[in-house]
């Protein structure tokens, strides 16, 4: 969890945004309270860079219409959507950490903890598979693990994605964490292709390390294709059950009600309790409820700024009135940036520099500087003894220093702009994602999606001549509007 950036919203409908949960290479998820009744709830908002493309709003909007479906048990019902164009969606606020928050905090889970994850997520694969849909949503981010039991946060291959990238022509490119052997040779996922990935999730509970991870990233696919899982460190009760959801054949891998009825005849949910995670787990998610209960909303003072900042066009220094360069204050030192701290579950964390909102940082302002003497005039700058009629009263020529001093600079992270941001906040995601733990195994699977709408009709409309200039007239550069020359003064 960490504090709000400068451009991040401050309100979705009914609800005013307190603080960055956890993202995704599709959406954010904030942490929210509703105004009207003063409930926290968590509002996951698709990226702005993707929220345009055509084929993923239609993706996004199809997983939230499959979450609304599968409500129930393991699945919080969605609290609310807005009717507009907008893409965002309201849940329940569960205190809950990810697998990969889990596995970072500490190390692989006891067995009968992997029993509950297991069961949990394989009750849902039952209820999805019974429809005859897939969810090619489970990835260490996406499964939570809460004091009652684990969570899903992802309901199809774009919540689950690694990375997601607009392409030219309204087109979206998805990559995907995880691989399964039929996807490599070329076929759709099926039911099975979620038990796979669940047998993968599972090993990575018990042992912090995913099977079939280990080695050169161009390889994955044929580790994945014809290599051989590594289970020795998975407990034995749990091993043989693993070894065959990760099995070639998909015909070979059991089904999602066998896989839940074998980890826990009696289901999860009775299993659960209240004392399934171990307490180093169960004090961190105590304490990540006690951070979002003290949140406040925060103040808009940054957003207007940021507005007030854009809408005032700021003249060029000039050596009378130096300014001092933004990025640095009064007695030198560098700005910090009061926009990335960021929240821990567990101790303090440093407040670290993150590129997305150094380009947005607003500079301080800066205390008044000493006035500086004017300068001598030039001793070749004589004032002429009579004006002419009709002229201007000329002035002195300004001086010239040794050495003006430069315009402020912009700092390398404004001049990029918003696209330099998608892209920065792309790589940090895709190097995120590629680095935690070894845990995507299947790097190169990409799915391109289209869109349907037809691209715009070329402009055929005949360029218009310049208009002749008029007498007395000169044209303008552009052949526009001729400039009318002024007539000389008798």
């Amino acid at each position: 969890m960490e504090a709000l950036r400068q451009d991040d919203p401050r309100h979705f409908g009914p609800y005013t945004v307190l603080a960055r949960l956890r993202e995704t290479a599709s959406a954010v998820s904030y942490v929210v309270r509703d105004t009207g009744t003063a409930e926290l709830a968590v509002v996951s908002a698709a990226r702005p860079a993707l929220a345009a493309v055509p084929a993923f709003r239609r993706r996004f909007q199809a997983e939230a219409r499959t979450a609304e479906r599968l409500a129930g048990g393991w699945v919080q019902a969605p609290l609310a959507a807005p009717d507009s164009g907008e893409l965002w969606t309201a849940w329940p606020y569960i205190p809950a950490l990810t697998l990969a928050q889990v596995i970072g905090i500490a190390g692989p889970l006891p067995e009968r903890a992997v029993r509950i994850l297991g069961a949990g997520v394989a009750e849902t694969l039952s209820r999805v598979h019974a429809t005859g849909a897939v969810l090619q949503g489970l990835a260490p981010d996406t499964v939570l693990l809460a004091e009652d039991g684990p969570r899903l946060t992802a309901f199809g291959p774009l919540g689950a994605a690694a990375a997601a990238e607009a392409r030219p022509g309204g087109q979206l490119s998805v990559q995907l964490g995880y691989l399964t052997p039929e996807q490599i040779g070329g076929e759709e996922a099926g039911p099975a292709s979620d038990l796979f990935v669940l047998g993968l999730l599972l090993a990575y509970a018990a042992t912090g390390t995913t099977p079939l991870a280990d080695g050169p990233p161009d390889r994955a696919a044929d580790r994945i294709a014809h290599g051989n899982a590594e289970l020795d460190a998975v407990p034995d009760s749990l091993r043989e059950l693993i070894a065959r959801c990760l099995s070639k054949e998909p015909a070979e891998r059991p089904s999602a009600g066998s896989v839940a009825a074998e980890l826990a005849l009696e289901g999860a949910a009775a299993l659960a309790g209240g004392d399934w995670l171990p307490a180093a787990l169960s004090g961190a998610v105590a304490e990540q409820e006690s951070r979002v209960r003290a949140l406040k909303p925060p103040s808009d003072e940054p957003r207007d700024a940021v507005a007030v900042r854009e809408a005032v066009v700021v003249p060029a220094a000039s050596p009378v009135s130096p300014v001092a360069p933004p990025e640095q204050s009064a007695n030198g030192g560098a700005l910090e940036d009061g926009g990335t701290t960021r929240f821990k579950a567990i101790g303090t964390r440093p407040p670290r520099t993150d590129p997305p909102t150094t380009q947005l940082a607003l500079p301080r302002e800066q205390p008044a500087l000493p006035p500086v003497p004017a300068p001598h005039p030039s001793p070749q700058a004589a004032p002429p003894q009579s004006p002419a009629p009709f002229a201007r009263t000329p002035r002195a020529p300004l001086p010239l220093p040794a050495q003006a001093p430069a315009p402020a600079q912009v700092p390398a992270a404004a001049q990029a702009g918003p696209s330099g941001t998608g892209r920065d906040r792309r790589a940090l995601l895709t190097a995120l994602a590629a680095g935690a733990a070894g845990l995507f195994v299947g790097a190169g699977a990409v799915l391109a999606l289209g869109s349907d709408d037809p691209p715009p009709p070329p402009t055929t409309s005949p360029r218009r001549s310049p208009a002749a200039p008029s007498p007395g007239c000169r044209p303008s550069p552009g052949g526009r509007t001729p400039i009318r020359r002024p007539s000389p003064r008798p």
